[in-house]
């Protein structure tokens, strides 16, 4: 399609030394410039073309945004080698490395996204051969000559303003997608940390467990041998010894493999030799959460990123309907040529009025497209909330359930734990069979393996509520952290 253009070129002065009238009406177009650069044609504002879409429970989303500083939501583990991962992560990992260099190119881009609708000054020269000895006064067409040029397109209708609202969107955008990645990162390194931990235990715990087994299999050997137990029996307790040897050897890979996790995300590829040595599990802090109110979830950065997009594409919009009017020019020339017939100096300038007449409806169809995308991203927005809602819930159903697992689990291992304490001193005594003891000390074995898998679920369901709401875990949480006397002194 060929845009047809109508272009009135109006008050063009073209003056040679003191033979050019300066023409004072000329300076009725910048004030009109002026006064239509003021008619901005921005979008509705966000709060009517972004409504929550969260259910009636939910408390609506307030106008004003929430602060995109995320809290420091891991110190609720009260765990100081966590803390050191997570503060390496954030300096090192090599994804959110990529996502600053993407902020910092969108920042320098919004730095100057409206220099365009500036004056700019700009020096040519140009020289021609010619056979004729004419000379030429028009300091458009001297042979020679040395020219300082400028330009300036008024910015009418607001476009101005419009394209730096939609360049400093793209940075917002662009931090969000920061703030997702560290979010990401972090939940990630904090996940194998505990997974860490509790692997290691179960390591621990597989090693009181293989000598149990041991034990148990000395003794279906010496009643088989006594006519007490058949051979299926003895061959059956010898199997379970030999295959806690091949349950070791997985749980060795599994622990080597977080702690090479653990090192990938902290951007090196050598591994912490102190994550080699066992520590405490982290443990979940009882964070008093029971509802997911609407505010935390503008907190997180792939809401806050969507909504920066439903306003930057009404910015667009504005920009494609700015285009539907009538752009003016002021264009200017201050030139040193020669051979002329007076003075070398020349200056030459005036408005331009560039007027759309017909382009086959080219325009209309872009703003209709712009209308388009910007529906689309408010339906993007509303979903984004949807999909936040629905993981902030589930998540704090999975985290109070593992609550009650790690309750359940701490209560069985304590039983199974007396349990074994009386079965040790009655065998001491010579008041119970062996086998009771090592049955005894096999429950208690299996429950402390249930309470490490507890404790690390919970920890876990902490970690995905934490991220599900964008790194916040509520006002009681923050308290726990940044708290000092409730921090435990463990040095863990």
């Amino acid at each position: 399609m060929w845009s047809k253009m109508n272009k009135v070129h109006l008050d063009c002065c073209d003056r040679s030394g003191s033979n050019c009238n300066v023409i004072l009406k000329r300076y009725r177009w910048v004030f009109m410039a002026l006064l239509l650069s003021s008619c901005y044609q921005g979008g509705p504002p966000f709060s009517d073309i972004a409504p929550s879409a969260l259910p009636p429970q939910v408390s609506q989303m307030g106008g004003q945004r929430p602060n995109s500083k995320s809290e420091a939501w891991w110190l609720t583990f009260n765990n100081r080698q966590l803390d050191a991962i997570v503060a390496r992560v954030q300096r090192g990992n090599l994804t959110v490395a990529q996502a600053r260099e993407r902020l910092a190119a969108a920042a320098a881009i919004a730095h100057s996204a409206s220099s365009g609708f500036l004056p700019n000054v700009g020096l040519s020269g140009s020289a021609t051969g010619s056979s004729s000895k004419t000379r030429v006064d028009d300091i458009s067409r001297r042979p020679a000559q040395l020219n300082l040029e400028t330009g300036w397109e008024i910015a009418l209708f607001g476009q101005d303003k419009l394209a730096q609202k939609s360049a400093d969107l793209d940075g917002r955008m662009a931090a969000e997608d920061v703030n997702a990645a560290k979010l990401s990162v972090i939940a990630q390194a904090a996940t194998s940390y505990v997974r860490l931990r509790a692997l290691q235990h179960q390591r621990q715990n597989a090693d009181l467990l293989s000598s149990i087994k041991a034990k148990a299999r000395d003794i279906a050997t010496v009643r088989f041998r006594s006519g007490l137990a058949t051979m299926l029996d003895a061959q059956s307790a010898t199997d379970d010894s030999a295959a806690m040897v091949q349950q070791k050897r997985v749980l060795d890979n599994a622990i080597a493999d977080e702690i090479q996790r653990i090192a990938v995300l902290q951007g090196v590829a050598t591994e912490d030799a102190a994550l080699s040595v066992i520590k405490p599990q982290p443990v979940a802090s009882k964070v008093l959460v029971k509802a997911v109110p609407a505010d935390v979830l503008r907190q997180r950065p792939d809401v806050r990123r969507a909504e920066f997009a439903v306003l930057k594409a009404g910015a667009e919009v504005g920009i494609a309907t700015s285009d539907l009017y009538p752009k003016l020019h002021l264009s200017g020339m201050i030139g040193i040529g020669s051979p002329v017939s007076g003075s070398i100096f020349g200056i030459m300038g005036g408005p331009s009025l560039q007027i759309p007449l017909f382009d086959y409806g080219k325009r209309l169809d872009v703003v209709e497209a712009k209308k388009a995308q910007l529906r689309e991203a408010v339906a993007a927005y509303r979903q984004a909330v949807l999909v936040a809602h629905g993981e902030a819930s589930s998540a704090l159903r999975a985290l109070l359930t593992a609550r009650l697992e790690t309750a359940r689990a701490r209560s069985a291992h304590s039983t199974a734990e007396k349990g074994s304490v009386e079965a040790q001193l009655l065998s001491r005594e010579g008041l119970s069979d062996p086998s009771i003891l090592v049955a005894r000390q096999l429950a208690a074995s299996e429950t402390r393996r249930q309470l490490t898998e507890a404790i690390k679920d919970e920890a876990e369901a902490l970690i995905v509520f934490a991220k599900a709401t964008g790194g916040s875990l509520g006002a009681e949480a923050q308290d726990i952290a940044t708290s000092p006397d409730k921090r435990r002194k463990n040095g863990s």
